[in-house]
């Protein structure tokens, strides 16, 4: 009798613990929802499609995201949700994000270090987008059109930067003695 007693409270125990953590992860779930501007079931929908496919997981209350999954998202809420809990903000075309902080990172492609700066010049410099994918062999062609187009959108900002990258290096770089001959 008292083993039965036993039993039944310790079932009841775990059916507590088990609604607690479930309603602890449908607030992550609302909370994450809201810091990437998703709809909370846009958000499980593509958590679960993410978990589902092997790019986010949950271990020990830590969630883990692949390397990948921004670049092997399929949706637009994907995207949204793996930049978010990879630290990154996206900017309005999701091939394009900035490390988040404060001051945020350099626009660089997607899980590349490849800045917008550096496809920026290259543009600048007269190159069509062919040659550049065929320079850049890492990039899609759509990555380095969302780069063309961010530097068009965002000309002053990606000048400035440009320029402040110019200055760093000229005050930064090695003076180069001539011997005379």
């Amino acid at each position: 009798m008292l083993i039965r007693l036993l039993i039944a409270v310790l079932a009841v125990i775990i059916v507590i613990v088990t609604m607690r953590r479930k309603s602890s992860k449908q607030i992550d779930i609302e909370n994450r929802a809201a810091a990437t501007g998703l709809a909370v079931n846009e958000a499980k929908t593509a958590w679960e499609e993410l978990s589902r496919r092997g790019l986010l997981s949950v271990r020990r209350g830590n969630v883990e995201v692949s390397p990948l999954a921004m670049r092997r998202a399929t949706s637009d809420a994907q995207r949204r949700l793996a930049a978010h809990l990879s630290g990154y903000v996206l900017t309005e075309n999701s091939f394009i994000v900035r490390r988040a902080g404060d001051p945020p990172g350099l626009t660089c492609i997607l899980n590349t270090r490849i800045t917008v700066e550096q496809i920026a010049t290259y543009f600048k410099e007269g190159w069509g987008v062919t040659e550049i994918e065929d320079d850049l062999k890492l990039l899609t062609r759509a990555e380095i059109e969302a780069a063309i187009q961010y530097y068009l959108n965002h000309r002053a900002e990606i000048e400035s930067d440009l320029r402040r990258g110019r200055e760093l290096y000229e005050e930064h770089a090695p003076i180069q003695e001539t011997i005379p001959a």
